[in-house]
């Protein structure tokens, strides 16, 4: 018997008998036969050579760059790299910086000339660096002055001499950017190189996230980049955008691409998250579009500044990585600007974002409805194969036109992730609605299991973040003989209230509204921030390693 696809709402599609959901089949926005240099050169040369696509907030109260300039600049770059004897035969490049001057310039350069490029954090340690470098082996290395020295441990221990470009400060002995940004006379001449096959020629390499281990490295061709990213949002050139997250992550990348594609403003900092930063930037440069984790919109909504802010111009805020619970969801509601649509999205390195909300609504646990040319299955957990109705939750399997191109160097990781029918084993647990809404409950590797017993880490974090006094938390599965005990970590929140806050309290508070299974039998902590990655999201592991150190004394 043939499958029958059914219409569900405006914008997915059930198949009943193979329990497949779809997004709209609408092609990718770009030809996808070239390479994402080649796309983002046209666009800035399409564009008005006055439009100010990149504001950097660091410098001069806010410097401009025009579509004309950054046009120059990309292109300055690719010619001295390509006198220097790099092009699409070379095999890796890594750039380890934040949201700085002339980082933009430096990856489209890349682009342009077919060099792939892994994105790496500022904040990696030398075993961090060494164990990227070890996988991707560069042989040219853009990085930040301040970070040289780690940088070049790193490599030793990798056993790589690659080239070195640095940004920021000068340093004796070594290229800096600068020198790839002096003119050649033939910019307007420039034509960016012509890939034998854009669909499996790797444009970038990012780092999963690493929040239960070692980071692995994403691989998305020039194919990828083009068919998945341009559409994951609406933007136009009128918009604005901010992102705290460097291009080592997927939202910081995705953020660049999107905006510099879309002819849109884009407001960078090297400076780490702050609520008064966030605030003064937006209210400064009247940014439209606004990219916060959960857990910085947390921080946001309980920013006292925040009530005096002056943000006519905040059209959407995107908020992703995490759960957005239906408490954090009601102070966006009530903090932000009425006329503000706060979206929810879902999705991975591996295939992008999945799902988004409409922005007018807010259902628990809910992530929205899929994406153009996304697929979504769930499956029974036991089996991991067998597809589950509608309403029933199990392992969410996602799929995309184009997927990505495996792990680098690691196959094994690779098929243990993505089948050879290109479904991705997302390791999240939810389910999907008749009407086509997707919604996450759990983390597979994070549910806590005590005494046979499975509990939600991310269900009692969102209890005890109502308690008042509560700022944010990370429940943890303590081990113990034979079983996981749950442990909160918590930060107080600023002010009598927070400071009046114990542990006994807590505990009390949690076994007044759950199960007996559920209590908090590993203990209460408090710490005054928690462990975060560059991008906002808590590091679980990290946060575990804290609560059994703090049990040692340490």
């Amino acid at each position: 018997m043939a499958s029958k696809q059914i219409k569900c709402g405006r914008s997915c599609y059930y198949d009943p008998l193979t329990h497949i959901w779809t997004g709209l089949p609408t092609p990718p926005l770009y030809n996808t036969q070239q390479s994402i240099g080649q796309l983002i050169l046209t666009m800035l040369q399409r564009s008005d050579p006055m439009h100010v696509t990149q504001i950097n907030a660091d410098i001069d109260q806010g410097r401009k760059v025009t579509c004309r300039e950054m046009y120059l600049r990309t292109v300055r770059i690719a010619e001295h790299l390509a006198r220097l004897g790099y092009g699409k035969d070379t095999p890796m490049a890594a750039l380890a910086s934040r949201n700085g001057e002339h980082v933009a310039p430096v990856m489209f350069a890349c682009f342009a000339l077919g060099i792939p490029i892994n994105t790496l954090d500022v904040a990696f340690s030398v075993a961090d660096f060494a164990h990227m470098f070890s996988v991707t082996r560069p042989v040219l290395v853009f990085c930040e002055s301040d970070v040289l020295g780690v940088v070049r441990d790193a490599a030793r221990r990798a056993s790589i001499e690659p080239e070195y470009v640095l940004f920021e400060d000068t340093v004796e002995g070594y290229r800096h950017v600068r020198e790839l940004l002096e003119p050649t006379g033939t910019e307007d001449t420039f034509e960016p190189t012509l890939l034998d096959d854009p669909s499996t020629h790797l444009a970038v390499v990012l780092c999963s996230s690493g929040t239960t281990g070692l980071s692995k490295g994403v691989s998305y061709s020039h194919t990828f980049c083009i068919a998945n990213l341009p559409s994951l949002w609406l933007m136009a050139p009128t918009d604005c955008l901010l992102a705290f997250s460097s291009l080592y992550w997927l939202s910081g990348f995705a953020s660049l691409i999107i905006g510099t594609i879309a002819q849109a403003s884009r407001v960078i900092t090297r400076e780490p998250y702050t609520t008064q930063l966030a605030i003064d930037i937006m209210q400064k440069h009247r940014v439209t579009i606004a990219f916060f984790s959960p857990y910085q919109s947390n921080l946001l909504v309980n920013e006292p500044q925040l009530a005096n802010a002056n943000l006519p111009g905040l059209r959407l805020l995107l908020c992703g990585g995490a759960r957005v619970s239906k408490h954090l969801y009601a102070s966006l509601r009530r903090c932000m600007p009425s006329h503000t649509l706060i979206q929810i999205g879902y999705g991975m390195s591996e295939c992008c974002l999945i799902s988004l909300t409409d922005g007018h609504s807010y259902r628990d646990d809910c992530v929205g409805t899929l994406q153009a040319r996304a697929s979504a299955r769930i499956v029974d957990e036991q089996t991991g194969q067998r597809g589950l109705p509608p309403g029933e939750p199990g392992e969410i399997l996602l799929r995309v036109m184009v997927p990505f191109s495996g792990y680098y160097g690691n196959e094994a990781a690779t098929a243990e992730m993505m089948g050879p029918d290109g479904w991705i084993r997302t390791g999240d647990i939810g389910y999907i609605d008749t009407d086509g809404h997707l919604y996450v409950i759990d983390r597979k590797k994070d549910i806590i299991k005590y005494a046979g017993n499975q509990i939600s880490p991310t269900e009692l974090e969102a209890l005890i973040k109502q308690l008042p006094g509560v700022l944010e938390c990370s429940v943890v599965g303590l081990p113990a003989e034979g079983t996981d005990l749950p442990a909160a970590l918590i930060i107080r929140a600023p002010g009598t209230v927070g400071d009046s806050v114990t542990a006994d309290q807590v505990q009390q508070f949690v076994e007044g509204q759950v199960s007996n299974y559920k209590r908090l039998r590993g203990g209460v902590f408090f710490t005054d921030e928690l462990p975060l990655t560059p991008s906002g999201k808590i590091i679980r592991r990290k946060c575990l390693e804290l609560v059994q150190s703090m049990l040692k004394g340490e």
